[in-house]
């Protein structure tokens, strides 16, 4: 019971900071932070604790595979979202959970090199990078009273997405758990809150500013690999993540140095 009670309270609190982020500071700074390793580690974490180390490093290999059915998911709801008629929301959840299912149920299928799967989806998530960078952000910072009816839908969302998460190594083999680590068990329930109290257009912003960061998550799960069974999980979470934040502060610098701005500016109104 009192591992329920602290997975619960860590995926709240994550997904209400960027949802309180998305709102009142902005929707692509939210987009970028949704891309860094946050629902990952506490999933491996909680992997860790429950499976055992070995179980962990095991999924952190395919945790890598689920990004890129994380990356379709992304591009399902992107799509989605130029839909404006009458149950949108619901035409999103639709296409993306599409999008998502299908691509995992084919990367199951593969297997994983810890050194051909990190450079394949680097190079993947790269390319996405590039194209969601030429796409203009189209949301305005909405500064919002949060009520107490928000935080309890998103309260419940959350806890009911991230339990089922880290309940499938209970009924499904390692590599199907993790690819199903990489889900957005922090990103959805914020698409849904932002959409749903706002715009398709403040999702879309989140959603073309996450791939930026999707790639440093493949260094984070790297590091998992090899600093879990050294130096255990607390010291090789800490470890894997400083290493990926540095990663893509790196990749950042490149890709503006190559001309490849990810913080395209925001589309003028009219």
């Amino acid at each position: 019971m009192e591992l329920l009670i602290i997975k619960a309270v860590t995926a709240v609190f994550i997904v209400i900071s960027l949802s309180i982020i998305a709102e009142r500071v902005s929707a692509k700074l939210s987009g970028i932070l949704s891309g860094l390793p946050l629902g990952t580690l506490v999933v491996l974490i909680f992997f860790s604790i429950e499976h055992g180390v070995d179980y962990a490093v095991q999924a952190s290999l395919y945790n890598m595979h689920g990004l890129l059915a994380l990356l379709s998911f992304i591009i399902g709801y992107y799509i989605s979202t130029f839909y404006k008629r009458r149950f949108e929301i619901f035409v999103s959840i639709i296409i993306s959970f599409l999008f998502y299912l299908v691509a995992a149920f084919i990367l199951s299928k593969v297997p994983v090199n810890i050194m051909f799967t990190p450079i394949a989806v680097i190079f993947i998530i790269t390319l996405a990078t590039i194209y969601f960078a030429k796409k203009p952000d189209n949301a305005k910072v909405i500064n919002t009273k949060i009520t107490f009816k928000d935080i309890f839908y998103r309260t419940v969302l959350t806890v009911v997405i991230f339990l089922l998460i880290t309940s499938i190594p209970k009924i499904a083999p390692v590599n199907i758990a993790g690819i199903f680590s990489a889900f957005p068990s922090m990103m959805f329930p914020l698409l849904l809150i932002v959409h749903f109290n706002h715009s398709g257009n403040q999702a879309r912003t989140i959603l073309k500013n996450t791939p930026s960061g999707l790639s440093s998550i493949v260094i984070f799960c790297v590091g998992v690999h090899f600093t879990y069974p050294i130096l255990g999980v607390f010291l090789g979470t800490v470890v894997s993540f400083i290493t990926c934040v540095i990663y893509i502060i790196i990749q950042l610098k490149l890709l503006d140095y190559f001309g490849i701005n990810v913080n395209a500016k925001q589309k003028k109104k009219s």
